[in-house]
């Protein structure tokens, strides 16, 4: 192999790996256009420091524990960052191989099938690194308290590698699969955006789990603690340096060991070398056209029904879905951990109070409509369509409404639904109090949502290339961190203020009624000057 040239694929394929770093260093080197910024030289020190930050995040976390007598949360930790390491790993490394595209831009050049192969695979280490790398001070503190320092050290790498290992083989497994499916699916770019959608929600929901299960054991005596299950495979990293020679190691360390070098042995030896052929071969799979007319007009669409799948069809895109949906909600699962692990439940809350829980429905609604979601970049999502789109015989303000509707219902759904769940069920509240916050959660999508809808047709740019140039278009992000900001202190110490005077002057329904009202006349106010400015001048 030419390491050279594995070295200068790495640094091509290296930008693939993290879009939203590439649109970083293009926005500063528009900033400074006389200023040399190597892209992927700053994509390298991005995930550098994002790997030291973790490594040293969680020591605190680990230190807590005498794993001596805790094997079973030490399979835990293990396992939990494993599986957060190898979905991140499998969306790098999809997004490397099947995204870029660039396979058939090499397969003329004297580039070998293995050499692009290992270049793509080494530049997703970053990716994959980034949450494994805590596992280093978990090995390290538990291999010193098991069998002190001097064995901690050289386990602690062996052991990190062999798990490195094994992440990157079962993503590269995984990614040759199920990548090798999708790129021969007619709905390559659906399932694609299902797929990475999903392995973000995983690695996020798995910092969520660990963070109730940690929750759980704050102000608990460690002789009180109880041990968690111990996890199979996982335990053969605990057992290695515990009882290296016991039955349990040989079954949980020795043979996937021995499994693990097979994988790699049958990548070196198949994936590798034809990597070329199964690309550049693998192609969609033509449906069959009948000629049959009357069974084709039979099933074609109504101009609307087309348009509403057009409108949806715009909003394949992972980081898009992930913004809209997972941002909108993973602060406010945060927040409401220590309430639900404590098995503290609503039910006892008046319904008087429902004008409060309208107010917090409006806050966290404001979270759900940011300039980074699907009506804060849906008509930039258009693309080259736009203009075509405009000289249709097709009324075009009848096209924005209705895609102002089919965005502002699948941003509202989704949230609506899980704060319907956790307020019925895990909260308890009373009915009138879940009606009065869902009424203020997508009056607040509707409103805000109308003006990001307005401010994205205001700033359209249709020549973006990663759509996370749309979220920082006229300081985005900036905004976006205001509304949240704003929405929690402004509303959380109004509602909090309101509930004192209430209780104070033994007011609380006269208090929730006029709030209520107030809410409700604002929204109203707000709407006409919208329809006003925005809707009744397109």
């Amino acid at each position: 192999m030419n390491w050279s040239i594995i070295w200068e694929l790495v640094k091509i394929n290296i930008l693939y790996s993290n879009p939203q770093n590439v649109t970083a260093v293009k926005r500063k080197q528009e900033k400074n256009p006389q200023k040399k910024i190597s892209a992927y030289k700053s994509v390298i020190r991005q995930q550098i420091f994002l790997v030291l930050l973790f490594a040293v995040i969680y020591i605190f976390m680990f230190a807590s524990l005498n794993f001596k007598y805790y094997p079973g949360y030490f399979t835990f930790y293990t396992a939990i960052f494993f599986i957060m390491a190898t979905l991140n790993a499998f969306s790098a490394i999809y997004s490397i191989f099947y995204e870029s595209d660039d396979v058939k831009l090499y397969a003329h050049l004297p580039i070998k099938s293995s050499e692009l192969y290992l270049a793509k695979v080494i530049s997703s280490f970053g990716m994959g690194l980034t949450f494994l790398t805590p596992l280093l001070s978990l090995f390290f503190i538990t291999y010193c308290q098991l069998a002190g320092l001097v064995v901690a050290i050289p386990m602690t790498v062996v052991a990190f590698l062999i798990l490195f290992a094994t992440s990157t083989v079962l993503a590269l497994y995984a990614n040759s699969c199920l990548g090798g499916i999708i790129v021969r699916s007619q709905h390559r770019k659906l399932i694609s955006t299902i797929l990475m959608s999903f392995s973000t929600i995983g690695a996020v929901a798995a910092i969520l789990y660990m963070n109730v299960i940690n929750s759980k054991n704050i102000g608990d005596e460690q002789v009180k603690l109880l041990d968690r299950p111990i996890i199979p495979y996982f335990r053969g990293f605990y057992d290695i340096v515990n009882a290296p020679f016991s039955l349990t190691t040989v079954l949980n360390f020795y043979l996937p060991l021995a499994l693990l070098i097979g994988l790699i042995i049958g990548i070196v030896k198949w994936a590798m070398p034809n990597y070329y052929q199964n690309t550049l071969y693998a192609r969609p799979n033509k449906q069959k056209t009948k000629k049959n007319v009357k069974t084709c007009s039979r099933k074609s669409y109504s101009l609307n029904n087309m348009m509403i799948h057009h409108h949806v069809s715009t909003l394949q895109n992972a980081t898009l879905i992930s913004q809209t949906y997972l941002m909108s909600l993973i602060y406010v699962v945060i927040f409401l951990t220590p309430v639900l692990v404590n098995g503290i439940n609503l039910s006892n809350v008046s319904s008087d109070y429902f004008g409060i829980s309208m107010l917090i429905g409006v806050i966290l609604g404001s979270n759900c409509a940011t300039p980074s979601t699907f009506l804060g970049v849906g008509i930039s999502l258009e693309k080259e369509n736009y203009h075509f789109i405009k000289s249709l015989p097709y009324p075009f303000k009848k096209f924005l409404t209705q895609k102002f509707l089919v965005l502002a219902a699948l941003q509202a759904f989704v949230p609506a639904m899980v704060y319907l769940v956790v307020g019925a069920f895990l909260l308890k509240l009373k009915p009138l109090l879940i009606l009065g916050f869902l009424l203020g959660l997508l009056m607040m999508i509707s409103i805000q949502g109308q003006l990001i809808y307005w401010r994205d047709y205001k700033n359209l740019n249709l020549l973006w290339q990663d759509v996370t140039q749309l979220f920082s278009r006229n300081s985005g992000q900036w905004l976006t961190f205001g509304m949240m900001m704003g929405s929690y202190i402004i509303g959380g110490g109004l509602a909090l203020g309101l509930v004192i005077i209430g209780n104070v002057i033994h007011q609380v329904q006269l208090i929730n009624m006029t709030l209520t009202l107030v809410l409700v006349l604002l929204a109203a106010a707000i709407q006409v000057l919208i329809s006003l400015k925005f809707w009744k001048k397109l």
